[in-house]
């Protein structure tokens, strides 16, 4: 394997993954369009497991606070002030979480990678001929430039894929110690919600989004609106970030692999995401992980099923949960069930359908409510038959 040579487009999280699995086995190089030392991540910068980043988690390498959980916090609308008592609070668990400073964080890991033998050519955008290029001269090429992917501009439908979730983030400075061990989140009455991830005592990350059909005429209007109502500094608008999450089908092995330019896609690239929370770095670096494990054993044709693996669980209750919001958007619900899964790690939260389901059938009454709609029960079935986005049978949900 080491004879081989690797080329990875796409210098972020899911990159910078994929070069570290890959570069012990093959001769590595990774494009980044941005020079790391000026970079600017449009992310809220949360990582919910730390573990997956071979880097010691110390604020030098860009983990600037290790929490404990989130609290999320339920209102009925976006009427209330900062004063205002919610109508539900829960806590989740994240003992592996931080927030970051994510441009420090992947400027740190390329220069580890560049120690480790990966060659970085940073601050050089891949062009689409220059893909075909790459395709010509490398055993492999991992696609990991984001949405929509170079590989699909290039060969395939760029409109493909589309939106899911229109975020909106900045950094503001404020008195943030009561919040430093416990990140809050807000839903508000919408499908979609705002949050408050400190970074220090003085710094946090703030910022709102939208996963329904609602969405706002003034972006950065509604972004300031719901820092005002929830007691937040509110950020400036030169230094706001604005960044869509995506939307499948990100598990159909044509949109994960192509085999006759032996083009692997991970991260946003591939469309990887969850689907209620959009939470993106994490599953990000373990597609990437995935994806590298299959070139190392000379497999790359098992990528898709690999990745359909890794991520049934999430995209099974992702399908759920995001029922919860898009097919009753009752907010008194959605407080009954954030009361229920009440102390769940967040990593059950996301991954574990079977530690919610337990949760949920302790309280029917919670269970009936949920189930009292004919577009949730649509989505047990889809969720418990594979069909969301792609199934493997090739109908799409």
């Amino acid at each position: 394997m080491s004879e081989r040579s690797i080329a990875i487009v796409g210098g972020a999280v899911a990159g910078l993954a994929a070069a570290e699995r890959l570069a012990p086995h093959a001769q590595v190089t990774l494009f980044e369009r941005q020079p790391y030392d000026r970079k600017r991540v449009n992310c809220g910068e949360a990582i919910n497991d730390a573990s997956v980043v071979p880097l010691t988690k110390t604020p030098a390498n860009g983990f600037r606070n290790d929490i404990d959980g989130f609290d999320l916090r339920i209102y009925r609308d976006r009427t209330h002030g900062p004063s205002d008592e919610p109508i539900a609070t829960a806590r989740f668990d994240c003992p592996l979480g931080y927030i970051t400073d994510r441009d420090l964080l992947e400027q740190q890991w390329a220069e580890r990678l560049a120690d480790n033998g990966v060659e970085i050519r940073a601050d050089e955008a891949v062009k689409p001929d220059e893909l075909r290029d790459l395709c010509r001269t490398h055993d492999y090429v991992i696609d990991a430039t984001g949405q929509p992917s170079l590989s699909v501009r290039t060969f395939a439908d760029a409109g493909a894929y589309t939106g899911n979730i229109v975020a909106l983030n900045a950094d503001v400075e404020g008195d943030f110690a009561g919040l430093v061990s416990h990140p809050r989140i807000f839903f508000e009455g919408y499908v979609g919600y705002a949050w408050l991830f400190p970074k220090s005592k003085t710094r946090a990350n703030v910022g709102i989004g939208w996963a329904g059909e609602e969405r706002p005429d003034d972006y950065f209007a509604a972004l300031s609106a719901a820092c005002r109502r929830n007691g937040i500094p509110v950020p400036d608008r030169a230094e706001t970030n604005v960044y869509t999450i995506p939307r499948g089908p990100s598990l159909a092995p044509a949109e994960t692999y192509r085999p006759e330019r032996n083009v692997l896609l991970v991260g946003d690239a591939a469309g990887i995401a969850n689907r209620y929370q959009g939470e993106g770095i994490v599953q990000a670096i373990r597609s990437a992980y995935c994806a590298a494990a299959a070139i190392i054993e000379g497999r790359p044709e098992t990528y898709p099923d690999r990745l359909y693996e890794l991520m049934q669980p999430e995209y099974r209750l992702a399908h759920l949960m995001r029922g919860a919001w898009v097919e009753h958007e009752d907010p008194e619900l959605l407080a009954a069930i954030i009361r229920t899964l009440d102390g769940l790690t967040v990593e059950a939260l996301t991954r574990s359908p079977r530690r919610v389901a337990v949760r949920l059938l302790r309280h029917p009454t919670v269970v009936s409510s949920l189930l009292a709609d004919s577009g949730m029960l649509s989505r047990l079935h889809e969720a418990y038959t594979d069909n969301w986005e792609y199934t493997r049978n090739g109908v799409s949900s």
